[in-house]
């Protein structure tokens, strides 16, 4: 591969490069320059900022959608508020390495202070690496053996904890790997501090091998964790509509593999085709961070669905319905059930504006037979603000002494409300429409 970003005073060949360059290469270098060297631009740490921001908000959404909205927070939540804690520092890390310690500039431009910040925040962002996006990982895998629990295939359950497994293995092994990679541990960060060489003698593993081994498994379990999925939603018995809407959901995890597949080139032509490390290693960590937060973000949407429901679709729902006001009034409806269908029932209703409630007609079913059917969303509107679960009936008549003052217990009515445009709306046996009138559920 040749030299794709034009560094001068480099003739690159095909394998040729890495940490240790050979002397011709290094007398071609240009004399080096402390006082106003070649910098790379504020373009790549802003976009590492605005990203992290955007994740922790998207992570927050996620939260409070599980544990206020959906009140259903597993250990999947947990595990992504853990990685949040390494996430936050590895970006931070990946910051600093690109604005302060040495990777914004040229190899040939680097002082001796920064030839040994660059090697510690290497070790620093690999380790914070391993560590968030394995949890990460094993987080998206319990949510799958979470939403498929007592519903899939064994088989499809093993292959979760078997990559559970393999993630927590990869973990571990290339933790290990990297804080021991030279001996002793702090002749990794001073390989290149020449007054600390004189008096020690180090010696280190092969490091061009284990960082291009760590991130390309990364990227490969990235796209088996992508593709897992596509097995689990394959054989539901859901409309195509919906089926195709998971997948896109499940499917926005290929953005973290690109992320990984761009931080796998980088750091092969880091190692192997360069040797102007710290100039072409910017690129890397700029993906690297980038395919930690994505991760984040990807890992969050299927609650960010939830919490869009709750807080936006409700909201417009609300704007486009009639306000309610104060006072209380009371309306009939249409009472379908198990007796006279036209039976009709008189319900003390929550407080209602003067303008007619704009519904097309009321469905409600009493009595502790329920039915549930499943309706499709582009098939009927149904109004979340005149929909009521009523969990008692009155006595029958008031002057009836025999029942009780109070609603009799035990007893369920459903209500369910269309509007006035919606296709799939209900008439009675007569074909006169239903009275377009809600109650409140006491």
């Amino acid at each position: 591969m040749g030299n794709p970003h034009g560094v001068a005073g480099a003739d690159l060949s095909a394998r040729d490069g890495g940490l240790y360059p050979p002397p011709s290469v290094v007398i071609s270098w240009p004399a080096p320059n402390f006082i106003n060297p070649t910098t790379h631009d504020w373009t790549g740490p802003i976009v590492l900022m605005s990203v992290m921001a955007f994740t922790f908000a998207v992570f927050t959404a996620r939260i409070w959608a599980r544990m206020v909205v959906g009140k259903n927070a597993g250990l999947d939540d947990l595990l992504m508020s853990i990685a949040m804690l390494p996430l936050l520092g590895l970006t931070v890390a990946a910051f600093l390495a690109i604005t302060m310690y040495g990777f914004q500039w040229h190899v040939w431009d680097q002082t001796p202070e920064t030839h040994i910040t660059s090697r510690q925040i290497i070790l620093v962002i690999e380790m914070l690496y391993l560590v968030s996006t394995s949890l990460v990982k094993i987080s998206i895998l319990c949510f799958y053996r979470r939403i498929t629990n007592g519903s899939i295939s064994r088989v499809f359950v093993y292959f979760v904890w078997g990559a559970i497994v393999c993630v927590v293995c990869y973990a571990i092994i290339f933790t290990f790997l990297l804080i021991f990679s030279c001996n002793p541990v702090e002749g990794y960060w001073h390989l290149f501090d020449l007054s600390w060489r004189m008096t020690h003698k180090v010696k280190c593993h092969n490091e061009a091998a284990e960082i291009v081994s760590v991130v390309i498994i990364s990227t490969l379990q990235d796209l088996i964790i992508c593709a897992l999925p596509i097995f689990l939603l394959w054989n539901l018995q859901i409309s195509r509509r919906q089926k195709a809407g998971l997948i896109g959901i499940f499917g926005m995890g290929l953005l973290t593999c690109v992320c990984g597949v761009m931080r796998s080139y980088y750091a092969i032509y880091t190692y192997y085709y360069t040797y102007d490390i710290t100039w072409f290693a910017y690129y890397g960590w700029i993906w690297t961070a980038l395919e930690a937060d994505l991760a984040v973000i990807c890992a969050s949407a299927p609650a960010l669905k939830i919490f869009f429901n709750r807080y936006f679709n409700s909201s417009t729902d609300n704007r486009g319905n009639s306000s309610y006001q104060r006072g209380n009034t009371s309306h009939y409806i249409v009472a379908r059930n198990s007796g006279d269908p036209d039976e009709i029932s008189n319900i003390e209703s929550r407080r209602w504006d003067s303008a007619p409630v704009p519904l097309f007609s009321i469905k409600v079913s009493t009595g502790m037979d329920i039915t549930i059917e499943d309706r499709d969303e582009t098939r009927s509107q149904l109004s979340e603000s005149s929909t009521r679960c009523l969990t008692a009936l009155p006595p029958p008549s008031s002057t009836d002494k025999s029942y009780p003052s109070h609603w009799v217990e035990g007893c369920r009515t459903m209500c369910e409300a269309l509007r006035p445009n919606s296709p799939g709306r209900v008439r009675d046996k007569s074909g006169k429409e239903d009275i377009d009138r809600g109650t409140e559920c006491k």
